[in-house]
């Protein structure tokens, strides 16, 4: 495990956010003046793809501070990769630092060879600009039938179609997307943008490669687009089921049940729009929406979260295990041992991390555990879900959230592989067993 990439990997996310909230500082970006701090948190929300705000993004920046927070949002959901593809377009080549770099960042060092990261960039670029053309195209139909001008329905379709692509949760309007909350193309056009961001360039490719050369699937993408296929089934029937009473209070049509149940089960993984309060959801689906969030998007993708692969890993892992299979296996192929390994660390490392963090936030505010810690893991699975006390938050709270989004958004095993001072050594000692359980 090289620490090299994960120290540029942060290295490039602190420097991006902080010359970002230079830039929003400067005269003519903010309607009214606001704290350093909430010009810092803003930043770091778009750059690291959260979508918690503690202003009103529509009222508080002016069209060239949106402009500013749209592409910190580009930049972000993208990373490195970005960069990286820029100077491929401008010089025709990088070096094999950068290729290290953008392959750890991507989660594609498992799958391509250094010769195939140049052309795979490329395809990265070109699947980015497909999505959020199709889907601008699509929403400023929408937003013109909505009586918006022509221009005011196209600035608006891009910066939502970017924002829904880069599972940022951004929105231009004051109560995200809750008029839109029986509207069929928004409750599709966003969703759908959502899900391509999370599940990863590495699927994207992998699907293009099998049309071409009419092949099987790898098993990264099987597993990627089935526990996405499972989480979203599972996550709209249980937020149907478990608000039920709740909807038949607010008096809903079993159309806007549906799409809301929908909506809400696709947006914690990780775009935090929101079509309904989320205050008003059941204590259940309250904890639902939390696991959602914390599994989060699928690797190489623009989401955050601990990713659908490793959870589906853990909990197969564990199923095994009962099994009493020595080899975690599935679809005929055997998982590295590394990668199991690889993922229980990054699992318990984001629970231990996402619970002493919410602690520390639950001592020093006023707000109960429950919201604290829904606070934490929708910054930490940079999806942008709250309930209501994002605004509230003093100065030390808004510091905690911004380091949760920055750990979230470069993954809590990149971070903590910071601590490591050397290499890590192969050395192998004699076995002895010990009692467990």
């Amino acid at each position: 495990m090289k620490i090299y990439p994960y120290r540029t990997i942060i290295l490039f996310f602190i420097l991006t956010i902080f010359l970002a909230t230079v830039l929003i500082s400067l005269p003519g970006t903010t309607t009214r003046k606001i704290s350093f701090i909430d010009k810092l948190f803003t930043v770091t929300s778009s750059v690291c793809v959260t979508g918690l705000t503690v202003v009103d993004i529509s009222n508080t920046f002016t069209k060239f501070g949106q402009i500013i927070i749209l592409s910190c949002i580009q930049i972000g959901g993208l990373g490195y990769m970005l960069l990286a593809s820029v100077a491929i377009l401008l010089f025709g080549r990088i070096s094999l630092s950068q290729k290290s770099v953008v392959s750890e960042s991507l989660n594609l060092s498992e799958f391509r060879s250094f010769s195939q990261l140049v052309p795979m960039l490329k395809q990265i670029l070109f699947f980015t600009l497909l999505f959020e053309f199709i889907g601008t195209i699509l929403l400023t139909i929408k937003f013109r039938c909505v009586a918006y001008p022509w221009n005011i329905s196209l600035y608006y379709s891009i910066f939502h179609s970017i924002s829904a692509f880069c599972n940022a949760g951004f929105t231009l309007f004051t109560n995200s997307l809750e008029q839109f909350k029986s509207d069929l193309l928004i409750n599709i056009v966003i969703p759908l943008l959502i899900i391509s961001g999370g599940l990863g360039f590495i699927v994207w490719i992998n699907i293009l490669e099998c049309i071409k050369k009419k092949s099987n699937l790898s098993l990264h993408s099987k597993l990627v687009i089935l526990t996405t296929t499972i989480l979203l089934i599972v996550g709209t029937v249980c937020l149907y089921l478990l608000n039920m009473e709740k909807f038949n209070n607010m008096k809903l049509t079993f159309k806007e049940k549906f799409l809301i149940s929908w909506f809400q089960a696709v947006t914690p993984r990780t775009a935090g729009f929101n079509t309904i309060p989320i205050r008003e959801l059941s204590e259940v689906t309250i904890m639902l929406l939390m696991c959602l969030m914390f599994i989060g998007a699928s690797p190489g993708g623009t989401g955050g979260g601990i990713k659908t692969t490793t959870f589906f890993v853990v909990i197969y892992s564990i199923y095994s295990f009962f099994r009493g299979n020595k080899d975690v296996a599935i679809f005929k192929r055997r998982i590295k041992f590394d990668i199991v390994m690889k993922s229980f660390a990054i699992f318990f490392s984001s629970l231990i991390f996402i619970l002493f963090i919410s602690s520390i936030l639950k001592l020093i505010s006023p707000f109960s555990f429950k919201e604290c810690l829904f606070e934490i893991v929708s910054a930490f699975g940079t999806v942008g879900l709250s309930l209501g006390i994002t605004p509230n938050l003093d100065n030390v709270g808004k510091i905690l959230v911004i380091l949760t989004m920055l750990v979230g958004r470069v993954g809590s095993l990149t971070m903590f592989t910071l601590l490591l001072l050397h290499e890590p050594k192969e050395i192998k000692y004699l076995e002895e067993s010990i009692a467990v359980g």
